[in-house]
């Protein structure tokens, strides 16, 4: 079978779903493809050949890299999609997002390779100010023909608030289905050998308790706010408990000129350790070195990795966080920092983040290999 993934972008070290989908498949007999373009803008870096060739390699995926002809709220067209995807002649094309240039394939003849598509967009993130225009035009012009052919075999929402967003541009339940956020558990579990060695790097105690920010420096994800959630221990309660912070990602060089100002006021409260983003493959590490991690805004496919690899995860009170966080209770009201260290103070006072487990019975059925066969069998119907 071949299976083409189209993502407008890609980064070969990174932790997103298509990345994981994409090392599920060499356990899967299928010719593997992925087009993306050579936009890394996201991820604050430029294209790699090298590491798409190491990805190539350890997955088996070939990747095709076309040239934007054009973007518009981070959407971009791709030069030559078409002409790719009929060169490689698939089965089935899984076109990752909705409501976007790719939606052009709506007023074509129908192909003879089957298309599905998904949403990952939730209300947390859907913040354009022209998004009520944009929901009729949709409506009116695409959802109308999605739900009247076939074109689209199925869209899959990867939650609840993205189900939602999928009825709120008009496409009815029949084109629906669920394909969650998840993990692939021979690259995310918990490591007892890598902890110690990155504790070990880090030169962090065996009792200290850490407590970690692995994701984004930007200003949208906002991990200058664990330092504000931090800030409001007396600093004998962060010496007596042996408190470390862990932060780690890209980072946006605008936004850090204000970390960096706020971590002044900090840093000789507490130790803080920050380092650049590392690896997908070896995030599994960081996160079992890590004993909590706060997500300050937003929401994030991280808060399943570190919860498979045995942290305690606070993150904000969004119906998508609901969704993937086990322990409810670990949710703040949005902006509420002072619920955020109430809870904070909570886990460590109890020492819950002592309860380590290599898989989490209830995040199993998001297994990736799991949506691969879900997958596959949609050429079956």
């Amino acid at each position: 079978m071949k299976i083409i993934h189209v993502e407008d972008y890609f980064d070969p070290e990174a932790g997103y779903q298509i990345n994981e989908l994409l090392y599920v498949s060499k356990d899967f007999n299928d010719e593997v493809f992925l087009i993306t373009s050579t936009d890394m803008s996201p991820f604050y870096k430029k294209v790699n050949i090298k590491k798409d060739k190491e990805f190539e390699k350890r997955t088996g995926v070939k990747i095709y890299r076309l040239e934007p002809v054009f973007k518009i709220f981070n959407r971009l067209l791709l030069k030559k999609l078409r002409k790719t995807i009929k060169e490689i002649d698939p089965d089935l094309v899984f076109m990752h997002g909705i409501g976007d240039f790719k939606d052009l394939q709506l007023w074509r003849r129908r192909t003879k390779y089957k298309i599905i598509r998904d949403c990952h967009m939730s209300w947390v993130a859907s913040k354009n100010k022209f998004k009520n225009l944009y929901y009729f035009f949709y409506k009116y012009f695409f959802a109308s023909v999605i739900n009247r052919t076939n074109k689209y075999e199925i869209i899959f929402a990867l939650g609840m608030e993205e189900y939602e967003y999928l009825k709120r541009l008009g496409i009815k339940d029949h084109k629906i289905d669920y394909l969650p956020h998840g993990y692939n558990n021979s690259i995310i579990y918990y490591d007892e050998s890598g902890r110690n060695d990155i504790r070990k790097i880090y030169k962090f105690g065996k009792e200290d308790i850490i407590i970690s920010y692995i994701g984004k420096f930007n200003d949208f994800k906002r991990p200058d706010l664990i330092l504000d959630i931090i800030d409001k221990f007396e600093n004998n309660y962060i010496n007596k408990k042996n408190l470390k912070l862990l932060l780690i990602g890209s980072k946006n060089s605008e936004y850090m000129k204000k970390f960096d100002k706020k971590l002044s006021n900090v840093k000789d409260k507490i130790h803080v350790v920050i380092d650049d983003a590392k690896p997908f493959s070896e995030l599994r590490k960081y996160f079992s070195a890590s004993d909590i991690i706060i997500f300050p805004k937003e929401t994030t496919l991280s808060s399943i990795h570190s919860q498979v690899c045995g942290c305690q995860v606070i993150m904000e009170n969004h119906e998508s966080n609901r969704e993937r966080v086990i322990k409810n209770e670990n949710l703040f009201e949005i902006d509420n920092l002072e619920q955020a260290s109430q809870i904070l103070k909570r886990i460590i006072d109890n020492e819950e983040f002592k309860i380590k487990q290599e898989q989490i019975v209830s995040l199993k059925g998001r297994e990736y290999h799991n949506q691969i066969e879900k997958l596959r069998n949609i050429l079956t119907r």
